[in-house]
């Protein structure tokens, strides 16, 4: 499996904010490390944010939302 499919595995699999906090570090960390290319971090980066909005709406209606 490449780092880039295994980056993406980790994303999916991710169901709070915290845990996408963490595949975000993780995805600076490899870039910087030479591990995924621009194009590959930027795709990566489009999965959270959309992982992100999914788990958003999943929220119940009023939710408290804290930074």
């Amino acid at each position: 499996m490449t780092t880039y499919a295994a980056l993406s595995n980790r994303i999916r699999s991710a169901t709070t904010r915290e845990e996408l906090a963490k595949r975000e570090e993780q995805l600076d960390r490899h870039y910087h490390a030479g591990t995924i290319t621009a194009a590959e971090l930027s795709r990566l980066d489009r999965i959270i944010m959309n992982r992100l909005f999914f788990l958003l709406d999943t929220l119940p209606e009023n939710p408290t939302i804290t930074p």
